[in-house]
């Protein structure tokens, strides 16, 4: 695609491009879909954007978790491989990095080079914190050098609110998944719980000697707990109910 195609391309209201993300499901919507959403955003409201990408970075690992075209992947992974670049010192660092002008840009000059072969003569990313340990950047490149000179507040506001809606998806699905490990937890001991008061009864003997018997058991089979209990419940309930 060339320069003019890009300036000719028909942009999104960013006030319209906010309101979508803001009124994104959380139950209907994963953290891929709507960091998929974000870049794809991005590239429809900020002018002169070729394509866009959102880096992720997890124990010091950085991986480009959606973007909407090979030039951005392509550079991400370029600076990934290298240990630096814009995208890297954003996220981490919290702070916009642009490149006005790739062919004299003397910071990350090794890929600087290859972003010129690709065809990026400038770029810019922006912080997008997710929590602590986890960092997020949106980065957007852009064929021509300077692109980013009308539309860097543009860019800013929307990977500010690009970053509360990523915030708000991480805390929803933390909440979940301790809500869904709370509860199977709770059944987990009740099962325990049954298949001791079973052993208690048939073996007559206390809570902590049916404990051992259960542990031993599960040691011997190479088996969860949770699995040994509920055969023992299984194997009751099913004599009850073929006595009945």
């Amino acid at each position: 695609m060339t320069t003019d195609q890009h300036a000719d391309r028909p942009l999104l209201d960013p006030r319209d491009a906010i309101t979508e993300l803001a009124r994104l499901s959380f139950d209907n919507t994963s953290m891929e879909a709507m960091l998929q959403r974000i870049a794809e955003l991005a590239k429809q409201i900020i002018p002169g954007v070729a394509e866009a990408s959102v880096t992720l970075i997890a124990n010091d690992k950085a991986d480009t978790a959606a973007y909407t075209g090979r030039l951005a992947r392509d550079l991400d992974e370029t600076q990934y491989g290298r240990g630096y670049g814009p995208c890297l010192e954003a996220a981490v660092g919290e702070e916009i990095r642009e490149i006005t002008d790739a062919r004299t840009e003397a910071r990350w000059p090794g890929y600087a080079r290859i972003a010129v072969e690709r065809g990026s003569l400038s770029s810019l990313s922006a912080p997008v914190p997710i929590r602590e340990g986890l960092h997020g950047g949106l980065n957007l490149y852009a064929v021509e050098a300077g692109a980013f000179d009308d539309a860097r507040e543009v860019a800013t506001t929307f990977a500010s609110y690009a970053a509360v809606a990523v915030h708000n998806m991480h805390l929803y699905e933390s909440t979940r998944e301790l809500a869904q490990n709370l509860d199977i937890a709770m059944r987990t001991r009740a099962v325990i719980e049954q298949a001791k008061g079973i052993l208690m009864s048939q073996r007559r003997c206390d809570a902590t000697e049916a404990f051992t018997l259960l542990a031993a058991a599960s040691q011997r089979s190479n088996r969860k707990l949770r699995d040994i209990a509920q055969a023992i419940v299984d194997g009751v309930t099913g004599q009850d109910s073929r006595q009945n």
